[in-house]
């Protein structure tokens, strides 16, 4: 009786480890279901611009990346919003080093750069510049309109809502363009003297003076080139406008014989005094910035 009672207990055992082991098998067999895939970006859908988590908060710093075309706004150590940004194409680079907001204008227009309409209103130049491009007689130049306007130099380059064409690339004439959206609720947030540092591949500030100053001197010495020059030819056409021509004969004169002689004129003719016009004095240009003011 022990020997079936202990082979029965055997035979269970057995019986236990076989089912176990048959479940371990079958739970090994059980795919585990696949997570279906991320649906695809849509190409059409434009990437966003900007994001703003700093209602309320005072903006302590802000930093630019040329490179990245991309400002980086700080609350303390707590970041607070990024835009994608359009600095200065290579022709009219964004400086670099460290500045600070020195001026905020809610509705800023620009005295450099604009368009310049004729006497009909029609514009027919949509990217003029002051001392650069001439002005249709009876035309009007209209600056380009920088909302929400930070000032980071004297000479014009600051940060301001404007178009991005090509997110990503360098568009402007030298300032730093933000999101439309974005632009006002920075403005509203940042101080006057709020740091502002910008690297990545751009002149350092005092190179890129010294480069403004000299395309200044060129203006200048071209200006003053061509005012002398209409000078010289008022003066000259002054000059022919001035010789005295002999009078001829009177038609109330007696008619002459044939063989009268002609009478001499009284006095002979002055002699040409070129008239001269007084110098026009041209004052140097104070450098402006590819930006604008």
């Amino acid at each position: 009786m022990k020997n079936s009672a202990a082979c029965t207990d055997s035979t269970m055992f057995v019986r236990s480890l076989s089912a176990i082991a048959a479940g371990f098998l079958i739970a090994s067999c059980v795919t585990k279901p696949v997570p279906p895939p991320e649906a695809p970006a849509d190409p059409a859908k434009p990437k966003p611009l900007y994001e703003w988590n700093g209602k309320g908060r005072t903006v302590s710093h802000m930093r630019i990346n040329i490179d990245e075309q991309k400002v980086s706004v700080f609350s303390g150590d707590d970041q607070i919003g990024w835009a994608t940004v359009a600095t200065g194409i290579t022709s009219f680079p964004t400086p670099t080093g460290d500045f600070k907001v020195i001026e905020k204008t809610a509705n800023k227009k620009s005295n450099l750069y604009g368009k310049a309409y004729n006497s009909a209103g029609k514009i027919v130049n949509s990217d003029a510049k002051m001392g650069r491009d001439s002005i249709p007689e009876g035309g009007r130049f209209e600056g380009a309109t920088m909302p929400y306007y930070m000032r980071l130099t004297g000479d014009g380059v600051g940060m301001h809502a404007g178009p991005i064409p090509r997110p990503g690339h360098r568009a402007s004439h030298g300032c730093i363009r933000m999101p439309r959206p974005f632009a006002p609720l920075v403005f509203a947030s940042v101080p006057i003297g709020t740091p502002v540092s910008i690297t990545g591949s751009g002149p350092s500030y005092s190179s890129y003076i010294k480069k403004q100053q000299a395309a200044a001197s060129r203006a200048y010495a071209a200006r003053k080139k061509k005012a002398e020059s209409a000078a010289a030819t008022t003066a000259t056409g002054d000059a022919a406008a001035k010789v005295d021509v002999p009078e001829s004969a009177s038609s109330t004169a007696p008619t002459k014989t044939e063989s009268s002689e002609a009478k001499p004129a009284d006095a002979p003719a002055a002699a040409p005094t070129p008239g001269a016009e007084p110098p026009i004095e041209i004052k140097p240009a104070t450098p402006v910035g590819p930006s604008g003011q």
